[in-house]
């Protein structure tokens, strides 16, 4: 029996590089020759494990759907999860290094929008963003940091601020992108904090 040869680049690091590149570059402008010289792998190699470019991009989406949800899932441990919440969020803005970049994200999303397939992906991604965020807000009810009550809908807000926050950072370019979030998430939770919940956020680890 013959052994096929080890894996020197995982999937996993090839999909890494393939988002790096449509950081740098745009979804439009990537090829499979770019994300080869990223990773180290030919354009063939590449054909053969992901199919085509559109298979790299289907990839890179579904591969990133779980992160965000997994990052913000974090929060429910904290003390003030919801306060945690906010620098979580902000440090996920952070990652984002100029304006370039962001419209090279913002690409990938309209792709998002306009692809049923990659639509789906989405979807899901925006689901489990959801879900997370009101997993931490109920974590912030029950250790008496947010106010009792209905917050079933708060959930999609906060992630609608998250959102909006980055459009207007990119459409502005002021401060950071974390600067912004981290500010349009303070007033928005604000008037949902108890008044003696601690209303400094705790800086994500």
């Amino acid at each position: 029996m013959t052994l096929g040869r080890p894996r020197t680049v995982s999937d996993e690091q090839v999909l890494a590089g393939a988002a790096r590149v449509i950081a740098r570059m745009g979804p439009a402008r990537l090829t499979l020759a770019e994300v080869g010289r990223e990773v180290g792998l030919s354009a063939a190699t590449l054909v053969q494990r992901f199919g085509s470019k559109r298979g790299v991009l289907l990839a890179v989406a579904a591969h990133g759907v779980d992160a965000l949800p997994r990052q913000v899932a974090a929060a429910k441990d904290a003390s003030a999860p919801a306060a945690t919440l906010i620098e979580i969020l902000a440090a996920a803005a952070g990652t984002i290094r100029d304006s370039e970049e962001f419209a090279n994200h913002l690409a990938f999303l309209l792709l998002d929008m306009a692809d049923p397939q990659f639509q789906r992906i989405s979807r899901d991604y925006a689901a489990a963003v959801e879900r997370a965020i009101a997993d931490v807000l109920a974590a912030g009810q029950a250790a008496g940091e947010l106010i009792k009550g209905d917050l079933s809908r708060l959930s999609r807000a906060v992630h609608a601020a998250y959102n909006g926050a980055l459009i207007a950072w990119g459409l502005s370019g002021d401060g950071s992108p974390a600067e912004h979030v981290r500010e349009q998430l303070t007033l928005l939770l604000g008037p949902y904090l108890e008044p003696t919940s601690p209303v400094r956020p705790q800086p994500a680890t």
